[in-house]
């Protein structure tokens, strides 16, 4: 049985940000892979940072798969990473119900987000623009596998 958060009917709980923060980690980042400081500020769209994977990580990603980019909001704190075989082709955002939760595509991934912070995700026009340019392109030039 998977320990991540399930897409329900009902909105998830609140992130308790006392609890983001786990013993032996500096306070209040998200684990991996949502640590935003893995990854080069590449753009800021909408109040969110567009962050991706540069040099070794940037190579072993695209080259398997795994290449997408992260939605950052600094303020929120809120990370969403685009689908890829890291996520399983699904959207993932991180803190929901103090964990992670997932999503088929961009509406429903709105829905999840939607009432839990004050920021507001970049239109949806906006994002799978990114994700054609940023992550399919990249992947496609690479000659790298596609998610």
């Amino acid at each position: 049985m998977s320990s991540r958060a399930p897409l329900a009917a009902d909105p998830p709980l609140r992130c308790d940000p006392a609890r983001l923060a786990e013993p032996g980690r500096e306070e209040g980042w998200p684990p991996p892979p949502h640590d935003p400081r893995e990854r080069e500020l590449a753009l800021v769209v909408a109040g969110w940072e567009v962050r991706l994977f540069v040099g070794r990580k940037f190579e072993y990603f695209v080259a398997r798969g795994f290449w997408h980019l992260q939605l950052w909001h600094p303020e929120a704190r809120v990370s969403v990473l685009t689908p890829s075989r890291l996520t399983r082709g699904l959207y993932e955002a991180y803190p929901i119900a103090n964990w992670k939760a997932q999503a088929p595509d961009y509406d429903k991934l709105a829905t999840l987000l939607g009432g839990l912070f004050a920021a507001k995700l970049p239109e949806r026009s906006a994002v799978l623009r990114l994700e054609r340019a940023l992550v399919t392109e990249v992947v496609r030039g690479s000659g790298g596998v596609l998610s």
